[in-house]
């Protein structure tokens, strides 16, 4: 039996199952000699394959922090601001092997819909975070 659409939650480790798919794609695309080249992968592929990696690191630590105090959502707060960081900058170099090194189209906008996945799973986590912990910083103050 299924459940109807819009009685669906979000998976709550959705965000790591896409941090990790991203993970698994980068790292099959840049060993591939057909995407990048060997005379050339060395520019750029490990970078991409670190960002990568890194923003499944920060998310997957982000994730592990349990949220008492406000020092725990601002150190949470910011391992996803890092994990999203890390995703713009991939991009930017995504974009940089696509015009220099001639990547397919198809595989460019693949890849990239796997980030701005991500990129989406992180905000809704983010908002999520503000509503269930807010007032843990408004009794800071």
């Amino acid at each position: 039996m299924s459940v109807p659409v819009g009685r669906r939650g979000q998976q709550k480790l959705g965000v790591i199952t896409k941090a990790i798919d991203l993970a698994d794609y980068t790292i099959t695309i840049c060993k591939n000699e057909a995407n990048f080249p060997k005379r050339e992968r060395w520019i750029l592929t490990q970078k991409i394959v670190n960002l990568a990696l890194d923003t499944l690191t920060d998310v997957r630590k982000a994730n592990s922090v349990h949220v008492v105090l406000a020092e725990d959502l601002v150190y949470r707060r910011q391992l996803q601001v890092d994990a999203f960081a890390n995703l713009e900058a991939l991009l930017s170099l995504i974009d940089v092997a696509y015009r220099n090194l001639g990547l397919e189209t198809r595989r460019v906008e693949y890849w990239t819909g796997l980030i701005v996945d991500l990129e989406n799973f992180i905000s809704k986590w983010r908002k999520s975070d503000r509503e269930r912990y807010g007032s843990l910083l408004k009794e800071e103050r």
